[in-house]
C-alpha cells in the first residue's frame, strides 16, 4: 500500500511541477509581450518627437523626458529615422539631441550594459562627430575582445574619417573565427579604397594571416583598381585553396579579361569551390574562350559546379546557348540535366528540344 502512495504522490508532484512550469512561461511570455509593447510605445513616441524637432517644434524635445536617459532606445529610433533624412532637418535633430547630452550618454554606453545595447551606441555615435566621440570609440575597441562589437566600432571610426590602422583590422581578421571573418569584409572595402596601396603591400606580405588575405582578395577585387588585378592573377594558384576561391572570385568582380588564363586553370582545379567560383567568373568576365571548358564542367560531379557552368554559358550569348543546346541533346544525363535546367531557366527550352 505504501508504494501505491508513494506513487501517486510522485505523479501527483510530476503533475503539479509541469502546471508550475507552463504557468510560469505564459506568465513570462505575458510580460515580455508588455515589455515589447512598452518599448513599441516608447520608440514611437521618440520617432514623433524627432520628426517634429527637425520640423521646427521648439517643445518636441520636452516630449521625451523618460525616455531621453534609455541610450539603446534613443540610438535606435534616431538611426532608423536618419537612414532616411538628409540635409538642414537632419543637422536640426542632431543639433537638439546635443543639447540633451544624448551623444554623452550614448558615450557612456559603450562601455557598459549589454553587447547589443553596446553596439547600437557605437553605430549612433557616428553621427555625433567630434573628438570625444573618436576618443571613446577607440578606448571600447581598446576593451572589448567581442567581435560583433568590434565591427560597429571600426565602422563608426571608419564614417568619422578616423579608421584604425589596416594592421589593426587584419588581426581582427584573424583572430575571429570562422564565418565571423566575413563580418570585416564592409570595413575592409572601406579600408582598400581609401588606401588602396596599403592594402596591396598588405596583400603581397606573407606574414599577413591567412584569413586576412582571402578577406583582403575579395576587397581588392571589388576595388576595382586595376593594380590588384596581376596579384589576384598569382593568388589563384596559391595554395590555400580559400585563397584561391577568393582571389577568382576578386577577378570575377573587376571584370577584366586579362585575368582569361587563370580563370581557364581554375576552371579544372581539383577543388569542386574553386572550380565553381572560376564558372561564375567566366560568365562575368564575358570569356567566350571558356566555353568548351564550361561545356565539360556540365559533367562534374558536383551539382553546384554544374549549375554554374550552365549559368555562365546562358551568360555568353550565342555561343554558349549553342553549347547548351547541343549537350541538352547530347550524351550523358548529367550535362543533359544541366544544360536543360540552364535552358529552362530562360525560356529556352523549347528551342533545346
Amino acid at each position: 500500500m505504501s508504494g501505491l502512495l508513494l506513487l501517486w504522490w510522485t505523479s501527483i508532484s510530476l503533475a503539479a511541477g509541469s502546471l508550475a512550469w507552463i504557468s510560469a512561461l505564459v506568465i513570462g511570455r505575458l510580460f515580455r509581450e508588455q515589455k515589447d509593447a512598452r518599448r513599441a510605445r516608447d520608440r514611437n513616441r521618440a520617432c514623433d518627437a524627432f520628426l517634429d524637432v527637425m520640423n521646427g517644434s521648439g517643445d518636441a524635445l520636452g516630449r521625451l523626458r523618460g525616455v531621453d536617459h534609455r541610450a539603446r532606445l534613443m540610438g535606435e529610433s534616431l538611426l532608423e529615422l536618419l537612414a532616411m533624412v538628409r540635409g538642414v532637418e537632419r543637422e536640426r535633430l542632431i543639433t537638439a539631441l546635443r543639447s540633451i547630452q544624448l551623444d554623452d550618454r550614448l558615450r557612456r554606453r559603450l562601455f557598459k550594459g549589454r553587447i547589443a545595447g553596446r553596439m547600437v551606441a557605437a553605430e549612433a555615435l557616428s553621427i555625433f562627430p567630434g573628438p570625444e566621440t573618436v576618443r571613446a570609440l577607440r578606448a571600447a575597441l581598446d576593451q572589448t575582445r567581442n567581435g560583433n562589437l568590434r565591427v560597429a566600432l571600426m565602422r563608426s571610426l571608419i564614417e568619422l574619417d578616423a579608421a584604425p590602422p589596416l594592421a589593426q583590422v587584419l588581426q581582427d581578421v584573424h583572430r575571429s573565427r570562422g564565418p565571423e571573418s566575413l563580418l570585416y569584409l564592409p570595413l575592409m572595402g572601406r579600408l582598400v579604397n581609401g588606401d588602396t596601396r596599403a592594402a596591396l603591400r598588405a596583400f603581397g606580405d606573407p606574414d599577413t594571416p591567412p584569413r586576412a588575405r582571402v578577406i583582403l582578395a575579395e576587397a581588392l577585387g571589388a576595388s576595382g583598381d586595376f593594380r590588384a588585378l596581376r596579384p589576384l592573377c598569382i593568388t589563384t594558384g596559391a595554395p590555400d585553396f580559400e585563397l584561391r576561391i577568393a582571389s577568382v572570385r576578386g577577378l570575377a568582380a573587376m571584370g577584366h579579361p586579362a585575368a582569361e588564363g587563370r580563370i581557364l586553370a581554375a576552371l579544372e582545379d581539383p577543388v569542386w569551390m574553386v572550380r565553381s567560383a572560376a564558372c561564375e567568373a567566366a560568365g562575368r568576365i564575358g570569356l567566350r574562350t571558356a566555353v568548351p571548358l564550361l561545356i565539360t564542367q556540365l559533367s562534374d560531379p558536383v551539382w553546384w559546379v554544374r549549375f554554374r557552368a550552365g549559368e555562365a554559358l546562358s551568360a555568353l550569348g550565342p555561343t554558349g546557348v549553342r553549347g547548351l543546346q547541343a549537350a541538352a541533346t547530347g550524351p550523358g544525363d548529367r550535362p543533359r540535366r544541366a544544360a536543360s535546367l540552364a535552358l529552362a531557366e530562360r525560356g529556352l527550352a523549347m528551342t533545346a528540344a
